[in-house]
């Protein structure tokens, strides 16, 4: 019982959290090194989970539609939603995505041969 009093349980927690959290950002640069690919993904709409804001998009791989997120860190403005970006993602694991906000598409044949359904001018 003494074991549970003392601190070494708090450092053993802290000590797996950090082990969880490096396996998963180590995991992503192994991914993104060794099996990248691009394609196109759509910004969808913001996600609000307790304090924290995430830019929502999603990405065709396959005919499979993929949903993905990054951490607003306060520099995504409203102003990006339902536009178009490169989206960069494993090969292996399509789940292992970034969205890159500063390579904006606006080519309209490009996002529709990334599996995107564009509304025509004509109706």
């Amino acid at each position: 019982m003494n074991w549970l009093n003392s601190k070494k349980p708090v450092k053993l927690l802290l000590v797996l959290v950090i082990c969880f959290f490096s396996f998963k950002y180590f995991r992503s640069i192994y991914h993104f090194k060794y099996y990248s690919a691009y394609t196109i993904g759509k910004f969808t709409h913001f996600e609000y989970q307790n304090a924290s804001t995430y830019a929502m998009y999603e990405f065709y791989v396959d005919n499979k539609k993929i949903e993905g997120a990054t951490y607003d860190r306060g520099n995504i403005d409203q102003f990006l939603v339902n536009k178009y970006f490169k989206v960069r993602y494993s090969s292996k694991n399509p789940e292992i995505n970034e969205i890159l906000l500063d390579e904006m598409i606006t080519d309209p044949k490009a996002v529709e041969a990334a599996g995107f359904k564009l509304k025509s001018k004509i109706e």
